[in-house]
């Protein structure tokens, strides 16, 4: 069932993974119809779409991410089911050279500015994290 922030479980059972080595997450998103600033947030009004709100939220977090070698592999719109079913409004996928560097980029100092944006366009997600043996058809050192 799609959340919108892992469990306290989830969190520890990533944080304590003994891989040390690149992982990818892959984000599958479904944006608000229209996004939910607080009222006095400069970007609060009626015409303001979630998927807008999420994309300021994946910006600034692909910077951040960049500051400890992170980087977004690719953020899409869905535009189809081909096999399976399901309600998802777009994808996020997400490297880093390992778990560390995503939880720094959780700690970042403008992390709570750019969450906002997050909390204001994202309804739910699944999130998958991976352990990737090709980025961008290169083959990834697993040391």
């Amino acid at each position: 069932m799609p959340s919108f922030q892992p469990t306290a479980a989830q969190f520890r059972a990533f944080r304590d993974d003994p891989h040390d080595g690149p992982i990818t997450q892959v984000n599958l998103l479904k944006y608000r119809v229209r996004a939910a600033y607080h009222a006095d947030a400069p970007e609060f009004g009626p015409d303001e779409t979630g998927e807008t709100a999420y994309r300021r939220y994946a910006d600034a977090f692909a910077k951040a991410a960049a500051e400890v070698g992170g980087y977004c592999l690719l953020m899409a719109s869905a535009e189809r089911y081909f096999i399976g079913q399901g309600d998802w409004d777009g994808v996020m996928v997400m490297f880093f050279p390992n778990r560390q560097a995503f939880i720094a980029t959780l700690n970042h100092s403008s992390y709570a500015d750019m969450h906002r944006h997050r909390d204001a366009g994202l309804l739910c997600q699944d999130l998958i994290v991976t352990r990737p043996d090709i980025v961008a058809a290169k083959p990834v050192d697993a040391t």
